[in-house]
């Protein structure tokens, strides 16, 4: 009894002992429970910013989500003028948007990132965009006595690898693409190139001079229209300075001794007339921009031949019209009988030499674009002894003067169409007074290589 009575006392003063040890140990590290609590709070802080991060984070994502979404759908009110006819992918991953509006309009073109404010012409527009995504938003407002607005969600037209590579512009002006490089001046010529051009031609003025004494040869390069409307350009593309490829080339030919039709001037100083000079839809110069070469041209050859002083404009209709539009509204896959321009036509007062008339230059009435018929070699003669013959090298440019320049010659041989071909024993067969070279400036190459 005594005995265990003792040994219950023994394990008493043990289990007394170790509490007391137990409380004595925690004492000596106070901060023990502190540093657990302090690592769980930061825990949670941790915790807390990576919930605050994926949340932000999901935001977001439903944002950019919500973005990437079709917006609302589009419901244009009925319009009276304001339309689109087209959206074509162009250049420098620029697409155009084409319509109509009210005459004298301004159009207004806004997307999420840009805002472009563009002329118009006669009632129809264009507004040059960066393509945003493959679905672009446009809101098209325009502005002329009355306020219209439609919105269109862009999907660009690709145009199929045979079209020509267009630059579209604003105010309803596009350009070849071929035509910029001339306007950024990165082709000009060697000095080699140059001095091999001046030697070519001064063999062939030294040949011709023998085979054909009496006949000179002139060329009459015709500027693009960004080299007369520089302004017109888009803004993407950087004008070059100084002497271009067509100063080189026609300082090379005057040097090798033939003649240059200098057209710069010309045009710069009528470039504002009430007729254009050049289409603002096609490749082309206009008819009247074609009178205006013609001057030129017969100006310097009636110090020859004053009977073949050039008419007087007023001895011409210049017939005012919606025209279908031109090659590049086809090369943008765009419907030219709705995407039209507002231009002349050229037609004489006077009865002009009958076989020259029977030749149609355009394919339609409503329809400028060089028909077939002006394509093959073609020989015209008005018996008119006191009128140079004429020996014509020629790129499509001559449909625009086909018919003015025939009537102010006695013979007139055309070559076919993009036959630039020097043939010096054909020349010496017809013994023209003048071969004359009319191409294009993007054509310069013709020149170059013929």
């Amino acid at each position: 009894m005594d005995i265990k009575m003792k040994t219950k006392k023994a394990v008493l003063i043990l289990f007394t002992l170790f509490l007391v040890f137990t409380t004595l140990l925690a004492a000596c590290d106070p901060g023990a429970d502190e540093s657990k609590e302090e690592s769980v709070v930061s825990q949670t802080s941790v915790n807390s910013n990576d919930d605050s991060d994926i949340k932000e984070s999901e935001d977001a994502s439903s944002s950019t989500s919500s973005d990437e979404e079709s917006p609302a759908p589009i419901v244009n009110e009925e319009t009276e003028y304001l339309n689109v006819l087209g959206c074509t992918l162009t250049d420098k991953n620029c697409f155009v948007v084409v319509g109509q509006c009210e005459v004298g309009a301004t159009i207004t073109a806004t997307t999420k990132t840009q805002n472009v404010t563009a002329t118009t012409d006669s009632g129809f527009y264009s507004v040059r965009l960066k393509k945003e995504s493959a679905k672009t938003r446009v809101t098209i407002v325009a502005q002329g006595t009355i306020t219209e607005q439609y919105m269109i969600d862009a999907k660009p037209k690709v145009p199929t690898s045979d079209m020509w590579p267009i630059v579209g512009g604003d105010g309803y002006n596009f350009f070849f693409q071929k035509m910029m490089p001339d306007f950024e001046q990165n082709n000009k010529l060697t000095s080699g190139q140059i001095s091999s051009v001046t030697s070519k031609i001064q063999d062939r003025v030294a040949a011709l001079e023998n085979a054909s004494p009496n006949t000179e040869i002139i060329y009459m390069i015709v500027p693009s229209k960004a080299t007369i409307y520089p302004e017109l350009v888009p803004s993407d593309y950087t004008a070059g300075t100084g002497e271009s490829r067509l100063d080189q080339v026609s300082a090379a030919l005057e040097a090798g001794g033939a003649t240059v039709i200098d057209l710069k001037d010309a045009f710069t100083e009528h470039k504002n007339d009430e007729y254009k000079l050049y289409w603002r839809t096609d490749s082309h110069w206009t008819d009247y921009g074609a009178f205006v070469a013609y001057t030129e041209l017969f100006n310097y050859i009636k110090e020859e031949f004053p009977a073949a002083a050039p008419r007087d404009i007023s001895d011409f209709n210049f017939e005012e019209n919606f025209y279908n539009g031109g090659d590049m509204i086809y090369y943008m896959m765009m419907d030219q009988d709705k995407a039209r321009e507002y231009c002349y036509y050229r037609t004489p007062k006077f009865n002009m030499d009958s076989d020259i008339a029977s030749v149609s230059r355009y394919r339609a009435a409503n329809y400028l674009m060089y028909n077939n018929e002006v394509v093959p070699d073609r020989i015209f003669n008005t018996n008119r002894s006191n009128l140079p013959d004429i020996y014509v090298l020629r790129d499509s440019y001559h449909t625009q003067m086909y018919d003015i320049l025939a009537e102010r010659a006695n013979v007139s041989v055309y070559k076919s169409m993009w036959g630039y071909t020097y043939n010096l024993s054909d020349i010496s067969e017809y013994a023209p007074d003048y071969v004359i070279y009319l191409v294009a400036e993007w054509n310069i190459d013709s020149i170059l290589q013929s």
